[in-house]
């Protein structure tokens, strides 16, 4: 991850990565349509543009009650766009003075994240800076999950680690969950057990939420020995498994046609569900 500085020479946190670009901030079209014979679907798939959010919420509703549904190509346009509207409205408030807190610029970073845009979301730092707004886990655990959703791994784990060795924040478990989450979808098994066991020594102890995504890297690994040893480590730390974890355990086991165990597991399952 070329051009990344964190820290100036006074220790003072800072990025300097992309420029911003006025790409990032593009106003969405605004049109207004009078035609009511036009179904609100309809004009969306031709321009995917409106006039207010509510205009999006109410096709949304109108989508979901539609027999057959929509296909997901509607609605992953209409989570864009309604994505884009609230990154219009951003801009908007910055052009009018209108002041901006963390939350906010959190928020614009997670969309960006979700649009696969990681560049646009590095440009917002300098908005922190100007207005003297710290940087927290949320801001990086947003930027490491746009990394991710790039397929830019090798940037997503040096930018976790700069927070780490540099002591910019203290991760928490929504970043470890999002950094093994992301590793572990693209088969770095061996790495995101390895972060599960540096979490185990730091201050913030994994839960089973954080134990289950390794014991789901492990099944798709076709390591079940080493997931079924994990499983009895958790359960020796008194935390006990959920319907998730038993599933990953179950599924891998069923692929391998190890079925005494599949036996046993749902067993446990089972009796865990009853108490």
């Amino acid at each position: 991850m070329k051009g990344i500085s964190l820290r100036n020479g006074n220790g003072i946190p800072f990025i300097s990565l992309f420029p911003t670009s006025d790409s990032c901030f593009s106003p969405i079209i605004v049109r207004v349509y009078s035609n009511k014979s036009i179904s609100v679907l309809s004009k969306f798939r031709a321009n995917s543009n409106f006039e207010c959010l509510d205009d999006a919420l109410i096709l949304f509703k109108q989508m979901v009650t539609m027999k057959p549904l929509p296909s997901l190509v509607d609605f992953s346009k209409l989570f864009k766009t309604m994505i884009i509207m609230k990154l219009s409205l951003f801009r908007e408030m910055q052009k009018l003075g209108i002041p901006i807190n963390g939350v906010i610029l959190n928020s614009v970073i997670n969309s960006y994240s979700l649009m696969h845009r990681a560049d646009c979301g590095f440009s917002v730092l300098p908005i922190y800076l100007k207005n003297g707004i710290s940087f927290d886990v949320v801001t990086f655990t947003a930027l490491i999950r746009g990394f991710f959703a790039e397929n830019k791994v090798e940037d997503a784990v040096e930018l976790f680690k700069k927070m780490v060795r540099e002591n910019i924040c203290e991760p928490d478990e929504v970043m470890y969950a999002t950094v093994m989450n992301g590793l572990s979808k693209r088969g770095h098994t061996e790495k995101t057990l390895s972060l599960l066991r540096l979490m185990e020594q730091g201050n913030t102890k994994p839960d089973i939420f954080i134990y289950t995504i390794v014991v789901d890297a492990l099944c798709k690994d076709r390591n079940l020995d080493g997931a079924i040893n994990l499983l009895n480590e958790i359960k020796q730390k008194g935390i006990p498994p959920d319907i998730v974890t038993y599933s990953s355990l179950i599924d891998g086991l069923c692929k391998l046609g190890q079925w005494e165990k599949v036996r046993i597991l749902f067993s446990e399952m089972v009796n865990l569900l009853q108490r």
